[in-house]
């Protein structure tokens, strides 16, 4: 019998315990893990946007600035240690071709962008920063060992 898989959906936030496996499928959406190999835990969250409008308290992972400290707080990870814990991004895709005039910002770029400043605001060592380019990507992230996969997943007309 296979380890239990968990899908990380849209604005969702799981911890992973040993013996799990945490999996998302990404298209300019980031996914952001953490991964403490001395606790043979992790935790996986699906973010859709940088930054919310209007300031606003929501208790998923849905915006990127406001993921991290739900994260760790699942996690179960205080300030004492961050020096564990090693995060991993990808996503952020181009999935739709966009004139940058109309825009205030292109999703996946600064979903990208927001997730590295938050991470490195805590020192917390990223392992893994892989854009998502012009295809959507999947991560697949084994809680017990740390070992994680970044695919890319090309894009469907």
């Amino acid at each position: 019998m296979g380890k239990p898989e968990y899908h990380v959906r849209i604005g969702q936030v799981i911890v992973g315990a040993e013996g799990e496996i945490l999996k998302t499928v990404l298209g300019s959406c980031v996914g952001i893990g953490l991964i403490w190999k001395k606790q043979n835990k992790s935790v996986l969250a699906h973010c859709l946007l940088p930054y919310p409008v209007s300031p606003q308290e929501d208790k998923d992972a849905r915006y990127v600035s406001l993921t991290l400290p739900r994260m760790l707080e699942r996690l179960g990870a205080g300030p004492s240690d961050y020096s564990e814990l090693e995060a991993l991004v990808a996503g952020g895709g181009q999935m739709m071709e966009v004139e940058q005039p109309y825009t205030k910002f292109v999703v996946g770029e600064e979903n990208l962008k927001i997730a590295k400043q938050c991470i490195e605001k805590l020192k917390i060592k990223i392992v893994a920063f892989q854009c998502g380019g012009d295809q959507g990507t999947k991560i697949t992230l084994d809680s017990s060992s740390g070992h994680f996969e970044v695919e890319k997943v090309p894009k469907v007309a």
